[in-house]
């Protein structure tokens, strides 16, 4: 009986499986499922009232509490379906009448004509940007009887609404007055309307679509073919008819509208300004920014995903057949809808490139009035209250101002047109692995070069992308007037025993976006590592130059961390690391060598083709690293000198690493003190200023009653305990340029270092003593007993290390480090210029 039942129910499954439709299937189920889940996620997205769990935190003004509920009653939300609260619309002048006898001759002959529709809010800021805004689209060439304004004001008394009225009555333009409450869907609603009741609009006409603080830069001839006054040429055409041939170029192509990316314009220190009428907003506002950021809800919150993204572009131009989202960020989907049902056509995008709309948003008063729009959105239920939040609270964060130095806002100074007052900048892309969170030989030369064309912004603009390491909470050194970029990191040194350095990861997303907003003329490359890489190869991708700048012998590097891990030697890891270093410095236009030693050995050992070489020396500071700054006192107290002038200071000023030299630095001062005669070891000081891994292992080598250790020393101390010491012992083999063998001889210390071949290009016979390269501990303490015993010949070198170091400035280095970015240009230059390397259409975004 109970296998009759088994066949039983066994059969009865088989036939429901056979009666079962598409949708009966477990697969289908799921992902049916699946689908009404997104529906559902969109339709909440799209109309529920956003709760506290959607919302980020809430900005609160500081110039009082937040609305009560019956101010908050008192808010009118934006409707527009007949409601009580709906807005009141009044058209002072009466319709908008077909153009009549004032405009310009030209647009009457052509087969479509351009119109402005503009939305002006009652504001201070608004009232101030007007005439700017008016001046900038009549000398476009649109008329103004082509134009017209809606007025928005909460109420119908308003100063300022009174005051921008008069000055579009002085221009003859039409306008109506929004009384209530706007938003992008209200706005769209009464565009459209406007729209639609002006019968003189055909079609084919074009629309230029803008708010009072957006200015949509037109391609036109008047900026790049102006010839000068003594010149026979014809004077250039009209602005209008210029932009009037850009549209017909672009109704050629088939396209309808015509997308423009913004570019948030900002006060050169990020200050919220009040706008001057007298002075043009591109002086006022030099700073070009990517302010997208400061709008998105904060890492890991739900709004994330839930709440609508801030767009960061614009339909500057469109068909008035063609309906516009909103804002007009992009086409709306009923515009799709109607082209489907054969009403318009269809919506197509001018493809030969984007152009730019200059956003003068971040003026004086734009805090107070977000934190309105912030009560009123979270009033009324709208979505887009996060937005305005997020920016008065970064702005908070930030003393009232934009952070301009905040690495992926990508701020830079925009480009001047010619003949205009704005200069034009090269703009810097610097990609270093190591820049604040560490100190060494690398970044105090980076940061040296950054504060250089930082002071130079006239001529310069840059911007530092660098790993974080999670493990350092605040910078090690002060650079925050550099705009700094973070990238990811991993700890990839901690396999050899090194956790004080990070790998920078390849560039994400976020970087290559603020890369591309900078649009940086030169990347700066500084280390060879999946960062450097992937800079190298985005740079490529984006036709851009690469400058390389070689700072370490890591070839020389690995037999130290080889000895640790004894099986690295099978693989030759010098020859794998050369072979690496010589794919990614073959890939760059410059190389940039700090001597002509480095130079031969990129050439004949990473097969470098030798045009590619470049250079950058360093240099010194003589007023800082001076003989003057010896003090008795210092001497006394941290050396241990006694009174009398015999005592002898050596002096070791690098971090505390084997590559270094610091075991054998260690070693040679033991054996000198233990073979040395009594009296000259007696007159001996150590002193050790630095840390690191093998600081150990140096306190256990050297006598403690003879040794001084400090830590890492900076600026006057620095300055300081160089010009009190005598003698500067660095036994070290990798470097590419020893900048602390130079800082030595320009504070008048005899230097003591091996002979191979970059120490003997830095330091001449006489201006230093310099022993066998592959000399062991015992020759280094005899070379420095030589120089303990023979006070004559020590003086002289000091005095010959002065001489050599005032020939090395950093105005002479950073001088050639202008040429090799002058080199990369060129090269750019001819390379675009070769018809196998052109890009595709494109404009330019200046």
């Amino acid at each position: 009986e109970t296998s009759q039942k088994r066949r039983t129910k066994t059969a009865g499954r088989r036939s429901m499986r056979r009666c079962r439709g598409p949708f009966q299937s477990r697969r289908w189920n799921q992902a049916f499922g699946l689908l009404c889940v997104v529906c559902l996620a969109m339709l909440v997205r799209e109309f529920s009232k956003p709760v506290t769990y959607f919302q980020p935190t809430r900005w609160i003004r500081k110039d009082g509490p937040p609305l009560s509920r019956k101010e908050r009653a008192k808010i009118k939300c934006p409707r527009w379906d007949g409601s009580p609260t709906s807005p009141v619309t009044h058209t002072p002048k009466g319709p908008w009448k077909p153009p009549g006898r004032h405009s310009t001759s030209f647009l009457k002959k052509k087969k479509f004509s351009v119109y402005l529709y503009a939305v002006v809010a009652s504001t201070e800021s608004s009232r101030s940007s007007l005439s700017h805004f008016l001046k900038y689209y009549l000398d476009l060439g649109i008329p103004a009887d082509h134009m017209t304004v809606t007025v928005q004001s909460t109420t119908m008394q308003n100063d300022y609404k009174d005051q921008i009225v008069r000055e579009l009555d002085a221009r003859d333009v039409h306008y109506d007055e929004w009384i209530g409450t706007f938003s992008s869907a209200t706005k769209a609603w009464h565009r459209e309307e406007v729209i639609a009741n002006a019968k003189h609009i055909a079609p084919d006409d074009w629309i230029v679509v803008a708010d009072v603080d957006e200015f949509h830069q037109f391609p036109t001839t008047t900026t790049t073919t102006r010839a000068p006054p003594e010149s026979s040429a014809p004077p250039p055409p009209p602005r209008g008819v210029v932009l009037h041939e850009f549209l017909k170029a672009v109704e050629k192509t088939g396209a309808n509208y015509v997308l423009s990316k913004f570019e948030d314009r900002v006060s050169k220190d990020g200050s919220l300004l009040k706008i001057r009428p007298d002075v043009p907003l591109e002086e006022q506002f030099p700073l070009r920014c990517d302010m997208t950021e400061w709008t998105k809800p904060p890492e890991g919150s739900a709004a994330r995903f839930f709440l609508p993204r801030a767009e960061d572009t614009k339909i500057a131009a469109f068909k008035a057949s063609i309906r516009v989202h909103r804002s007009a960020h992009k086409v709306a989907w009923r515009a799709v809808w109607r082209s489907m049902a054969g009403l318009a056509p269809w919506p197509r995008r001018y493809q030969e490139g984007l152009l730019t709309t200059r956003h003068y948003k971040w003026v004086h008063g734009l805090a107070a009035y977000l934190a309105r729009r912030v009560e009123t959105y979270e009033t009324c239920g709208m979505l887009w209250a996060y937005e305005s939040a997020s920016i008065n609270a970064h702005l908070a964060a930030n003393d009232g101002k934009v952070c301009v130095t905040c690495g992926e806002l990508a701020c830079a100074r925009a480009a001047g047109e010619p003949g205009g007052s704005l200069p034009t900048t090269t703009r810097i892309a610097v990609v270093t692995s190591v820049w604040d969170e560490h100190v060494d030989g690398v970044s105090i030369t980076m940061n040296r070069v950054a504060r250089f064309l930082k002071k130079n912004d006239h001529l310069f603009d840059v911007l530092v992308v660098t790993p974080h390491d999670p493990s350092v909470p605040e910078p090690v050194v002060d650079v925050r007037e550099v705009p700094k970029l973070a990238s990811s990191s991993a700890p990839i040194f901690a396999l050899v025993g090194r956790h004080d350095y990070v790998v920078g990861l390849p560039l994400g997303p976020s970087q290559k976006k603020a890369l591309d907003f900078y649009d940086p003329d030169v990347y700066h490359l500084v280390s060879p590592d999946a960062l450097g890489y992937s800079a190298q190869a985005y740079a490529k991708k984006t036709n851009k130059c690469t400058v390389c700048s070689y700072h370490t012998q890591l070839d020389r590097y690995v037999r130290f961390y080889a000895q640790k891990h004894g099986f690295l030697d099978k693989f030759k890891p010098r020859l794998l690391i050369q072979r690496l270093f010589g794919n990614f410095y073959s890939g760059c236009d410059v190389v940039a060598v700090p001597n002509e030693a480095i130079a031969d050995k990129l050439v004949s050992k990473m097969a470098i083709p030798r045009h590619k070489i470049g250079f950058f020396p360093r240099g010194v500071n003589r007023t800082q690293y001076t003989p003057t700054r010896r003090n008795a006192t210092w001497r006394a107290a941290v050396a241990g000198c006694a009174s009398s002038a015999n005592d002898v200071v050596v002096l070791w000023a690098a971090r505390l690493v084997k590559e270094k030299g610091a075991d054998l630095f260690a070693a040679s001062l033991a054996h000198f003190f233990k073979n040395a005669p009594a009296a000259q070891t007696s007159r001996v000081r150590v002193v050790v200023v630095g840390d690191g891994p093998e600081r150990d292992a140096m306190r256990a080598a050297l006598p403690l009653d003879r040794t001084t250790f400090l830590l890492h020393l900076s600026g006057v101390d620095l300055w300081r305990a160089y010009a009190s010491s005598d003698v500067y012992f660095f036994p070290s083999h990798t470097e590419a340029f020893p900048n602390t063998l130079l800082e030595a001889q320009a504070s008048g210390l005899a230097v003591l270092a091996p002979a191979y071949s970059v120490n003997r290009a830095l330091v001449p016979t006489d201006a230093g003593y310099l022993v066998d390269e592959h000399a062991g501990p015992k020759d280094f303490a005899d070379g420095l007993l030589q120089l303990v015993t023979n006070e004559t010949r020590r003086a002289t070198i000091a005095h010959r290390a002065v001489e050599v170091a005032s020939m090395r400035t950093w105005d002479a280095a950073f001088g050639e480090l202008q040429h090799c970015y002058d080199r990369c240009l060129r090269k750019n230059i001819r390379r675009q210029q070769t018809p196998s390397s052109r890009r595709a259409g494109g404009l330019r975004r200046h």
